[in-house]
């Protein structure tokens, strides 16, 4: 038995909060333990504008570090929830609703770049220059100075200032002329002239500093859109308003960037004209297992204090494998490749190897974890796609207590139980409950997979969409255990003879042999294990050889083990007949059990048949009948 390591600082593992915006102090890991991919690479660079990606997938950790690294220099801009609808239903006369939330946005951008203009000639340059000094008297009319140039006002009173006219005094700008309210042709024409006339004068205040190269650019950081959006033709408008206004702000100013971190499923759904302008801007997060396995090393090694060879997260501090597979292999494929996902995990793995009273996560720690954490991920992807897909928890009920790879066929049947109800409850969406429908949407959001060639892939491998040609799907595996989906296709595995009583087998034990003498040819109680293990050996080899998903033939093949391995032991400790009999009608059950289970698939209908002869057969032997020599059907 491989020796368990003691480690007098497990009490210190710890990979981090949730979120980065918590994860960024106190007891976070942010700073010590992020891992600077190639997104944050780029975007840092200034080659990409545009981070795309799934909630959980790390946008926020970098929007976070980038204004860290930018110190004083940086500002991240987010909505806030009480000026949702303000922000959606504005609108100016004269101007279409993207281009009204445009001018929203380009203000909210002019008004951040002037504050950490303010901050940066204040702190890092002697004397002011005229045009600084008008800025900031701008900013003090118009109430939107404070001591923080990273601060924000609430969306709300951006959208009043707007409306009511902005003071341009400072520029020597009399309000009531010909900018005045009466003078406009259009209240949107008015309020696209005073954007115009403050852009011109940060133009002029950044231009009049003359920072030299090393002092960086400007960096305004907009992100959390998702507090603000509804699904919805205003909330879309919104978000267009933003991408249109960024890049208008980034082209406009001379050393000012601004970065736009946005969720992949909104960015999706958008549609616009000019979308393919934004295209050589956009930088979408993606996480390879090596990538998330050595984000998890830099974590712990950030809690603990050691680093590099001192630390082996998995064999000091975690068992190295799992049901047969590397740790980290175990723990990656039960996330839906986010970070997020993985530190969730990793730390109740921990924690709940601390309930128990150890101090090293062993594999039944992470199985015990894995029960919460499958629970907490089905919340949370129905949370997450709350506003897109509302009806997510009323389609998780297709796959409870059931097997987690289905077929087109048991998929449609299940579906239409369910597709009256669905339309009942979701009117909105009654076009999307068709079985296409239905796995397009359970595809795109990561928790069904599709099986292409000899394997399942979900849509963060390869981020292909359905081409409609696809007949097998499976429940990914961080959601099956809340589920109770913990087989393949709802095959019962083997279970040893001795987990049951002797009368589960519907006999008492006075009568094991049957209603009557058992006549054998040979030492009987070894002709029956040996046709037990003949019977298992032939079983394996159709399974082997069967034209069936892996996640079924890998369950077939160790139920068939199990199965092999129980006889073997009670072989070995017992050579009575009446043991011997009751082995074998135990396997002849688990057979018939098993052909009843595949024969649910009318794919697996020929398999099922041959199974449940297997079983016939050895349960004719351990009755004494006068045949067991196998029947051609029963050959592999």
């Amino acid at each position: 038995m491989q020796e368990v390591p003691v480690r007098p600082d497990f009490d210190l593992l710890y990979f981090g909060r949730d979120d980065a915006e918590s994860d960024v102090g106190g007891a976070g890991l942010l700073r010590a333990g992020f891992m600077r991919t190639a997104a944050y690479n780029m975007v840092m660079r200034g080659r990409k504008q545009l981070v795309i990606g799934r909630k959980g997938a790390g946008k926020s950790a970098i929007c976070v570090m980038l204004a860290d690294d930018a110190a004083k220099r940086a500002s991240i801009v987010t909505p806030d929830e009480i000026s949702a609808d303000e922000i959606r239903q504005f609108e100016l006369q004269g101007l279409t609703r993207q281009t009204a939330k445009q001018l929203i946005w380009r203000y909210v951008l002019a008004v951040q770049i002037a504050k950490l203009v303010l901050h940066h000639a204040r702190t890092a340059h002697g004397k002011t220059a005229a045009s600084v000094s008008q800025l900031r008297k701008f900013l003090l009319e118009n109430g939107e100075l404070n001591d923080d140039p990273r601060w924000h006002e609430r969306f709300w009173k951006t959208i009043q200032q707007l409306r009511s006219s902005l003071s341009l005094e400072a520029f020597g700008i009399k309000a009531n002329l010909e900018l005045g309210k009466g003078t406009a042709p259009s209240e949107g024409i008015r309020v696209s002239q005073q954007l115009d006339i403050v852009e011109d004068w940060l133009g002029r205040a950044i231009e009049d500093l003359a920072c030299p190269t090393g002092h960086g650019p400007f960096l305004v950081v907009v992100d959390q859109l998702e507090k603000v959006w509804s699904n919805d033709v205003n909330s879309d408008d919104m978000v267009v308003g933003l991408l249109t206004a960024s890049k208008h702000v980034s082209s406009r100013f001379r050393n000012i960037r601004c970065v736009v971190c946005i969720r992949s499923d909104i960015y999706d759904a958008l549609q616009f004209p000019e979308r393919d302008k934004f295209r050589g801007d956009e930088m979408r997060i993606e996480w390879s297992a090596e990538a998330l396995a050595d984000m998890l090393a830099v974590r712990a090694e950030a809690s603990v204090g050691s680093s590099g060879a001192d630390l082996r997260l998995f064999g000091d501090y975690f068992v190295e494998t799992v049901d047969g597979r590397p740790t980290a292999t175990y723990l990656i494929e039960r996330t839906l490749m986010r970070p997020r996902d993985l530190i969730q995990f990793a730390n109740l793995c921990r924690d709940t190897t601390a309930k128990n009273g150890r101090n090293h996560v062993t594999a039944q720690d992470i199985v015990e974890a894995e029960r919460q954490y499958s629970v907490w991920k089905v919340q949370d992807l129905a949370n997450e796609y709350l506003i897109n897909y509302p009806f997510l928890t009323d389609l998780f009920v297709l796959f409870q207590n059931s097997g987690y790879v289905v077929d087109r066929d048991a998929f449609d049947q299940r579906l239409a139980t369910l597709a009256g109800t669905l339309r009942s409850r979701h009117p909105r969406f009654a076009e999307v409950f068709t079985p296409r429908g239905v796995v397009s949407v359970l595809y795109g959001i990561g928790f069904l997979g599709v099986r292409r060639g000899e394997a399942f892939e979900y849509v963060h491998d390869n981020n292909l969409p359905l081409d409609g040609t696809e007949h097998h799907f499976c429940v990914h595996p961080c959601f099956r255990q809340a589920l109770h989906t913990v087989t393949a296709t709802g095959v019962a595995p083997y279970r040893p003879l001795s987990s049951r009583s002797s009368y589960a087998l519907g006999l008492t034990p006075s009568s094991w042999l049957g209603p009557h003498e058992v006549s054998m040819r040979g030492d009987a109680p070894f002709l029956l294990y040996d046709a037990v293990d003949d019977a298992g050996a032939r079983a394996a080899r159709m399974f082997r050889d069967a034209p069936v998903a892996p996640e079924l033939r890998a369950e077939l093949l160790a139920s068939v083990s199990a199965m092999l391995a129980d006889t073997r032991e009670r072989r070995g400790t017992s050579t009575s007949i009446e043991s011997a009999v009751e082995q074998t009608r135990w396997v002849s059950q688990f057979f018939g059990r098993l052909a009843n289970d595949l024969a649910e698939n009318h794919e697996l209908a020929v398999i099922a048949d041959r199974v449940g002869r297997i079983g016939l057969g050895l349960d004719e032997l351990a009755l004494g009948l006068p045949r067991y020599d196998p029947r051609p059907s029963e050959m592999s």
